[in-house]
């Protein structure tokens, strides 16, 4: 009878756990190490953007996160509210920033009628996250890599 032993395998998982074990906060300082520098990217791309942010509050709303078991990073708006609730908070402001928005059409319930000086019903949005992903990208898979590296060395030894 034919059979396929898989007794390395289970000795590779094995050791595979181990070093796991080992360097448990490994994986969370990539993940560190990616979001600042996404993080970075996102402010450079908020002032080639062309958004007039000369006081750096844009910039400052912004910040990066790492989730609570180290597996992910991300960069987003701080969280708050502004002085006048959800409308004007850190997150919708960088929202509208990032994507636009629509513009308020008139009423029709005004006094005087007068023809509407916009010219189109949205306002563009900057879309600086956008232009901040192709980064992410690449440093991610830069650090995962370093990581494998990491894991790499610790499972040789």
């Amino acid at each position: 009878m034919q059979s396929v032993d898989l007794k390395q395998l289970e000795a590779i998982t094995g050791d595979f756990e181990n070093v796991l074990r080992e360097i448990p906060g490994a994986r969370r300082e990539m993940h560190e190490r990616v979001g600042a520098a996404v993080l970075s990217s996102v402010r450079a791309e908020i002032d080639a953007s062309g958004i007039n942010d000369a006081s750096g509050h844009i910039k400052r709303y912004q910040e990066d996160y790492v989730g609570t078991g180290g597996g992910y990073a991300a960069v987003r708006a701080v969280k708050g509210q502004g002085p006048n609730g959800a409308a004007d908070s850190p997150g919708a402001i960088t929202n509208y920033l990032a994507k636009g928005h629509s513009i308020r059409r008139p009423t029709g319930n005004a006094a005087v009628r007068r023809k509407s000086r916009a010219r189109k019903q949205y306002v563009d949005g900057y879309h600086f996250y956008d232009a901040a992903r192709r980064d992410a990208e690449r440093v991610a898979y830069s650090e995962a890599e370093r990581y494998a590296k990491t894991i790499a060395g610790k499972l040789s030894d």
